[in-house]
């Protein structure tokens, strides 16, 4: 049996999830204040309501791509084992 060793390709994920949270976190909130501001009436018009309908539909595609990127890091990140034979690709992934 080949000595095992810890996944130094699942810990490479791992510290960019880490990286990634805060950019993540603040595309769900980025156009918060302009939504915000809208519910106020800040604008008021047929175009605004347009405007509204097409920047409340950004944060909602924001949203979904900042969860999503979040979800394929865990997938991916659970899809590795923490030890690996000392052979294994993950070892040498950076030079593949």
């Amino acid at each position: 049996m080949t000595d095992q060793v810890p996944n130094p390709y699942r810990a490479a994920m791992t510290a960019n999830r880490g990286d990634a949270r805060p950019i993540s976190d603040d595309l769900k909130t980025d156009l918060n204040a302009a939504v915000q501001a809208m519910d106020n009436g800040a604008w008021q018009s047929r175009v605004a309501d347009t405007f509204y309908t097409e920047l409340t539909g950004h944060k909602t595609t924001l949203t979904t791509a900042a969860e999503g990127v979040m979800t394929e890091f865990d997938d991916a990140i659970e899809g590795q084992e923490p030890m690996v034979d000392r052979d294994a690709w993950q070892v040498r992934w950076r030079n593949l």
